[in-house]
């Protein structure tokens, strides 16, 4: 039989003292009672125990719209692309001017060309663009995005 506390890294209750004290009536005083057998999660060890076992995220979601004069600002980005960033680019507020929404979108696949990755659309009106970054695996067969499989980039 599994123990969960021991699976979610929780001291075991059944190991504690038994002695549970018994409030007096009419505490209106919510949360854990000294003496119970519950564990406050919201104490800062269990915070602290849970930043010190997680992992930092090594790679971002860079999200970019175009700017106020309907220019994408993608100077830059194919560093970050490199590194296993990956790059969302909205253009639903293009979406009134189509000859501009078509330049952006040609844009987003000269960066894609020039970076070696492809470019997916996550829409059917191909306003929503995704670059996955280098490393990245996507697989087109179960729509799914994950990390990279050592022996080759994505699943096709």
């Amino acid at each position: 039989m599994v123990n969960l506390f021991r699976l979610l890294g929780l001291p075991n209750p059944s190991t504690t003292p038994k002695a549970i004290s018994l409030g007096t009536r009419g505490e209106a005083e919510p949360g854990p009672k000294a003496g119970n057998r519950f564990h406050d999660l919201g104490e800062s060890r269990w915070s602290e125990r849970t930043e010190r076992l997680t992992d930092r995220p090594s790679r971002r979601v860079i999200y970019l719209e175009p700017d106020r004069m309907h220019r994408l600002q993608l100077e830059g980005i194919e560093g970050n692309l490199s590194m296993g960033d990956m790059v969302i680019v909205d253009l639903n507020q293009l979406n009134h001017m189509p000859s501009q929404q078509s330049v952006c979108s040609r844009r987003v696949q000269d960066l894609g060309e020039r970076s070696g990755l492809p470019v997916f659309a996550l829409n059917e009106d191909d306003s929503l663009l995704m670059v996955a970054g280098a490393m990245m695996r996507v697989d087109t067969h179960k729509h799914r995005l994950g990390a990279a499989s050592h022996d080759r980039a994505f699943d096709n």
